[in-house]
């Protein structure tokens, strides 16, 4: 699908398209959009200019992905996570509800780049639930990003980071705790 900005309730109460596609009510859609084949995006979703939303991935409801970012096959991202511009979702990823991740992100899912056999199941990130991912990160094949944890801006993560933790550096390193002010909880 492309073309110039729409909204399915300029159409209609959610769509059904071609293709196993379902869009559902008042998701916005920017000009030049493409949305592959078994792609469902939740109501009330944003989906930016130039964006790609690849095979059977899933937007949830009130969900974000911004200009310009390609989300590959399968990818999962939850209710009310914001995805910002430039980024790029690597197929086995998971984005749970209230995530953020900011412009420029990159996530892997292939610690062998490509030298290993075709049944080798790949692994993309998995990002818990309210976890914050700053600008220009970068996050290694399987790692978790822990409840609530924080990750900084231009970090790479090579490995999990714990619920709550502040992680940043190259390689990133927890550094403390994410402190009960910052919570989800005290910002709805």
């Amino acid at each position: 699908m492309t073309g110039a900005a729409l909204t399915s309730s300029e159409r209609a109460p959610g769509l059904l398209l071609g293709a196993g596609v379902r869009i559902g009510e008042d998701v916005l859609i920017g000009g030049h959009v493409i949305i592959h084949a078994g792609v469902k995006i939740g109501d009330g979703a944003r989906v930016g200019d130039h964006a790609q939303i690849r095979d059977r991935a899933k937007v949830g409801p009130g969900a974000t992905v911004g200009s310009f970012t390609s989300v590959d096959p399968g990818v999962e991202i939850g209710a009310r996570a914001s995805v910002q511009t430039h980024c790029y979702l690597t197929g086995g990823t998971v984005i749970e509800e209230d995530v953020f991740v900011g412009p420029g992100v990159t996530f892997a899912n292939d610690d062998t780049m490509d030298r290993h056999p075709p049944e080798t199941p790949l692994a993309g990130p998995v990002l818990r639930r309210a976890c914050r991912v700053g600008a220009g990160a970068v996050l290694c094949p399987g790692v978790e990003i822990g409840k609530e944890a924080f990750v900084a801006a231009g970090a790479v993560v090579v490995a999990d980071v714990p619920p709550r933790g502040v992680a940043m550096g190259v390689p990133a390193r927890v550094v403390r705790e994410v402190p009960d002010a910052d919570l989800l909880e005290r910002w709805r």
